[in-house]
């Protein structure tokens, strides 16, 4: 059996990312990835009222081929007033969010789970926890303690962060007691 490949493993194009405005006014510009420091990919956008043109380079060397791909943009009411915006991907879905493989396509498409879904038991907010441990330049995982403030973080935020670190960490424990009775 083939696992999934996560969410995380993609590029990832947001539409939150882009403001309202900039389909009213036309908006283009790029996109780029990086990871470690290097430039992992990068893609040119063109925003119009009613679509989102990328422009991009997949491949390397002679083999390497420009796409070039249209997304219609979908619109829904609002229950206390004014529109959400869609991105309708290539099998019709209506998304927020494309990933990049050869092609930008939804989740869905491409056949992907988010990286939580891999988590061995299931202790809710743990991901969240970790991706703030990987923020704050901490190591990651529950054996290592909760680092030093970092400059510039204010204590109330420092707390918080150290508070449901320690909540995650007790929440293990619960689920490994029950779990195995450790």
């Amino acid at each position: 059996m083939r696992l999934a490949s996560k969410t995380d493993e993609y590029h990832r194009l947001d539409l939150a990312t882009f403001k309202n405005d900039w389909f009213e006014n036309g908006r283009w510009g790029r996109v780029t990835w990086s990871r470690g420091g290097h430039k992992t990919g990068s893609v040119a956008y063109v925003c119009g009222t009613d679509f989102l043109k990328l422009t991009y380079l997949v491949g390397r060397g002679e083999s390497q081929q420009q796409i070039h791909e249209n997304f219609w943009l979908s619109f829904s009411d609002q229950h206390f007033g004014g529109r959400r915006r869609w991105l309708v991907c290539k099998c019709g879905r209506r998304c927020r969010v494309l990933y990049g493989g050869r092609y930008f396509r939804c989740r869905q498409c491409h056949r992907l789970c988010f990286a939580s879904q891999y988590e061995r038991f299931r202790v809710p907010g743990m991901a969240e926890a970790e991706t703030v441990r990987k923020r704050l330049g901490f190591e990651v995982g529950f054996a290592y303690p909760f680092g030093a403030k970092p400059k510039g973080m204010h204590w109330r935020t420092y707390y918080a962060y150290r508070q449901h670190d320690w909540a995650m960490g007790d929440a293990i424990e619960q689920a490994l007691v029950g779990r195995w009775g450790l």
